[in-house]
């Protein structure tokens, strides 16, 4: 059994049959990348495992538990956290500041109520942790507003990893980057599956044939196909409807 499973998700709008008795399975230390076109359900699919969404049938299930009918933030508590597609950070406090509130809300309770959270060392030790992780250390005193975008899309994944999660759910970690940015984030991402396994949708190719251990297509709602990056590159289907391409050689489109 997979440590993240995805079983028959169903989602409606109105007559709308956005994602289709979906399956999906992410094993530990594995990341598993879904692409797919534009208007092919990923967003209403993300939406659904992290609990945005409400599903009208299937299960989303995590190292053994049913997340199914939990709110986010219970999701978050079983081990599930996300970055979404729009950076999402303190963009008026430093750095640290935005690592020690996400330390100090993953730990349920500040140390000291009366104290300073900088002078706490717990989460000092952590914000601290955090920041080296993502190459941030140098940057900590820092507002996050002045950072540049891929600084910042850094240290929204740092706050996600703060939850300690078993499943990251990265949701175009790479949008708005250039290439030098990119491959920094790809790097950053290559390392994080040692501790965790990732379930990674993603528009940029060259950052998914690096990253994925397997990849699943994912068309009007429904998953076309799952495989290794080399079958799913050589794959006529995938480079007709994604890809943009008839080549049937198995030539990277």
């Amino acid at each position: 059994m997979s440590l993240f499973q995805v079983e028959g998700l169903v989602k409606r709008f109105g007559a709308l049959l956005a994602t289709d008795h979906v399956n999906l399975g992410v094993d530990a230390g594995e990341i598993h990348a879904l692409i797919g076109p534009n208007g092919a359900g990923k967003s209403t699919l993300v939406n659904l495992i992290s609990g945005l969404f409400a599903a009208d049938a299937g299960r989303v299930l995590l190292d053994g538990q049913d997340l199914t009918r939990l709110p986010m933030h219970d999701r978050v508590r079983a081990g599930l956290s996300r970055c979404f597609q729009i950076t999402s950070i303190f963009r008026e406090a430093t750095v640290r500041d935005n690592l020690l509130l996400a330390a100090q809300a993953h730990a349920g309770s500040s140390f000291g109520m009366l104290r300073d959270r900088r002078h706490e060392r717990p989460l000092a030790d952590t914000a601290q942790a955090l920041a080296e992780r993502v190459g941030l250390a140098a940057e900590q005193h820092r507002v996050a507003g002045t950072l540049p975008h891929g600084a910042q899309r850094k240290l929204d994944v740092a706050l996600a990893l703060a939850a300690n999660p078993k499943l990251l759910l990265l949701d175009e970690p790479m949008a708005g980057m250039g290439p030098e940015d990119s491959e920094r984030m790809t790097e950053l991402i290559h390392t994080l599956k040692r501790d965790m396994a990732i379930l990674l949708i993603e528009h940029d190719m060259k950052a998914v044939f690096a990253l994925a251990d397997r990849i699943s297509v994912l068309v009007y709602g429904k998953v076309l196909v799952s495989g290794s990056v080399e079958a799913i590159r050589g794959n006529p289907q995938v480079q007709a409807v994604y890809l943009g391409t008839e080549d049937t050689t198995g030539a990277p489109a």
